[in-house]
């Protein structure tokens, strides 16, 4: 084996190397990157089921108040 054919192959394997280390590093990113997607979802999901409890609460509320303002005469 001459040196021309070992620089050629170290060249390769070298090039290889290089783009299995970009390709873990994208990989790792995107795996991170998946699990923050789920976790917002949850957190949105969560939110939401709050928001339907606070709305039911502030529809009651304005009832009430609408009730009030009718028995003491108040004009909106």
């Amino acid at each position: 084996m001459t040196w021309e054919i070992a620089v050629g192959m170290f060249g390769i394997i070298s090039a290889f190397i290089g783009v299995m280390n970009v390709v873990v590093k994208i990989n790792s990113t995107l795996s991170k990157l998946e699990s923050a997607v789920i976790q917002l979802k949850e957190t949105m999901e969560h939110q939401s089921d709050k928001n339907a409890h606070f709305y039911t609460e502030l529809s009651e509320h304005e009832k009430r108040i609408i009730t009030l303002e009718n028995q003491w005469g108040i004009e909106r």
